[in-house]
């Protein structure tokens, strides 16, 4: 059974996009998550009034919502879908944003509940510390709630936040907590259990930046896409702007809207 929702899990991650759907007719290989915010956002610019644009507070509004949209923006644009614009991002191709404007997506709700199922049987309890690549110190820190626990340094925070907490959480949510280079979630998010098991699914060792990207947390937990490893604040030597590099040079900003 696990097994098989492994399978089904990693076989969610990546969409093949039909050529019909790209700006110059090549076909695209991308990630779910990726795919999911072309459609929202392409129909979005249509109704909008802005068919082939998508600004970055329409992406900060996704980002409240936990789809992590300025991290997903960023594939778009390495592909070849979405260029950076002044206050946003233009879909390249104009056509299929006015399209989407009347156009019905039955087929990728029913993918995306399968999706969500299959995420669901991932979801388990986690505690994540990445080591640094350069000196072994925690480059991040990611744990994984389960409906009714607590997190594991619940006794050190304050009553007021406990409370808070305990009034607020709903039956079957789980709860996020990321501490990671420069942001964080504080005292954590709730999530639900498919967001969960994405987040579990991306963390299992051994760890790989291709695969701790599709958890879309924030900072991905310190990697370095270029170098496949995490180096924790003092090796990303981070400037007091932000940005930062890390022992091998590559560049990378660690505050600010997140785009990278």
């Amino acid at each position: 059974m696990k097994g098989d929702a492994v399978s089904s899990a990693q076989h969610a991650r990546l969409i093949r996009m039909p050529g019909g759907e790209s700006p110059d007719a090549q076909q695209r290989v991308m990630s779910w998550s990726a795919y999911d915010l072309q459609v929202r956002a392409t129909a979005h610019s249509a109704t909008s009034g802005q068919p082939g644009f998508v600004p970055d507070a329409h992406l900060d509004h996704l980002d409240d919502l936990g789809i992590q949209a300025t991290i997903t923006a960023d594939e778009l644009c390495t592909v070849g879908l979405w260029e950076r614009a002044g206050g946003g991002y233009r879909i390249l191709h104009r056509d299929l944003a006015r399209q989407r404007e009347h156009e019905d997506l039955p087929a990728l709700a029913r993918e995306r509940e399968h999706q969500a199922r299959a995420w669901a049987q991932m979801a388990r309890p986690i505690v994540v510390t990445p080591p640094c690549g350069a000196c072994g110190t925690p480059a991040a820190r990611i744990e994984l709630v389960a409906p009714g626990q607590l997190p594991a340094q619940w006794e050190q925070w304050p009553s007021t936040v406990q409370a808070a907490i305990a009034r607020e959480r709903q039956p079957g949510q789980w709860h996020l907590l990321v501490a990671g280079l420069a942001a964080g979630n504080g005292y954590g998010e709730p999530i639900d259990t498919a967001r969960a098991g994405q987040i579990a699914w991306a963390f299992q060792p051994p760890l790989r930046f291709a695969q701790v990207h599709e958890a879309g947390v924030h900072g991905d937990a310190g990697f370095c896409p270029d170098c496949d490893a995490p180096y924790c604040y003092q090796h990303w030597h981070v400037s007091e702007t932000g940005h930062g590099s890390c022992p091998h040079g590559h560049a990378r900003a660690w505050t600010g809207t997140g785009r990278r």
